[in-house]
């Protein structure tokens, strides 16, 4: 079973699409098998660790936010991240490319990076972009609230506004004055 470049194996495929009740049931095992294979759980068991920090931090900062906003803009800046990651490999697989030999290759990988990568990025960046404005506008009504409001005064105790003149004691009086 030799898998093809990016897609799952085509023996998978031809079970699948040749249903018969004995192999659809092994090739359904061999389809989720290969899926699972081709998952970089090393790289999700990171995101999820720092989306969990990063969730964890905005909603001690902003308390009285909604837990589904905080949610979901981290999930949708993890998808994001990751998209970003998966393009990172295929970059570095494009590195390690010979040519004339792996012109196919390039070629597919073109595609897939046009066909999918832009446009899964697209999607996250424009999700993400619906999402900071509602999370400033709530950081904005927090720093509201904690700064204290101006009391008004009670102007029966209050000092007046005149300013008082202060009279010093001279020694003028004391001299006997000129004359003439």
């Amino acid at each position: 079973m030799e898998a093809s470049l990016g897609g799952p194996p085509e023996s998978v495929v031809k079970a699948l699409s040749r249903p018969n009740r004995k192999n659809i049931g092994k090739a359904v095992g061999q389809l989720l098998s290969w899926a699972n294979s081709q998952t970089d759980h090393a790289l999700i068991r990171r995101s999820v660790r720092s989306m969990r920090r990063a969730i964890r931090v905005v909603q001690e900062a902003l308390p009285d936010t909604d837990p589904e906003l905080i949610g979901g803009f981290f999930a949708n800046l993890l998808d994001l991240w990751e998209t970003g990651q998966t393009l990172d490999k295929k970059l570095k697989e494009i590195c390690n490319l010979r040519f004339p030999r792996d012109r196919g290759r390039l070629h597919d990988a073109l595609i897939w990076v046009d066909a999918i990568q832009v446009d899964m990025a697209s999607y996250w960046i424009g999700e993400v972009k619906k999402d900071v404005p509602k999370l400033l506008r709530a950081l904005d009504k927090l720093e509201h609230k904690r700064r204290p409001r101006k009391q008004k005064r009670n102007l029966a105790n209050a000092p007046s506004g005149r300013k008082r003149k202060v009279v010093q004691p001279t020694t003028a009086a004391l001299k006997p004055a000129n004359r003439k």
